[in-house]
């Protein structure tokens, strides 16, 4: 037992419990099915493991943020800029909403449906799409 306390001092007892549950269940590959492994062969075991582990707890990329700087994105910004003064009345809305909405006089004259951010802005929309 000191031989493998001695070898395995710099490794977490995570790594070593998990090599002994692999050797254990057969999942370590080229491993003798009738004999225990040899000190070598679970001390390597348990450095792979402990790698897998390191590797596991290293810090992550952020998310990516909702700006991705594809032209679907960069239009949408282009818009979002271009109506920036307008009241935002309604987003999130099909095109077919917008003529049920229209037709019912939901929606103050003026405004714009902006089917890049499918958005109706208030107005002066109407007046800002126009001049495009």
């Amino acid at each position: 037992m000191a031989t493998y306390e001695k070898l395995l001092a710099g490794l977490s007892s995570q790594a070593v419990i998990e090599a002994a549950q692999r050797f254990a269940s057969g999942e370590v590959q080229g491993q003798n099915m009738s004999f225990a492994p040899a000190v070598p062969e679970f001390i390597a075991e348990a450095k792979r493991r402990q790698e897998l582990i390191d590797i596991k707890a290293r810090p992550r990329l952020a998310a990516p943020s909702g700006y991705t700087g594809t032209p679907w994105h960069i239009r949408q910004e282009k818009y979002r800029t271009k109506f920036r003064d307008c009241p935002i009345i309604k987003e999130n809305v099909s095109y077919d909403e917008f003529r049920k909405m229209s037709a019912a006089r939901e929606i103050p004259a003026g405004s714009a449906w902006v089917a890049a951010v499918a958005t109706i802005y208030g107005p002066p929309a109407g007046e800002i799409a126009e001049r495009s």
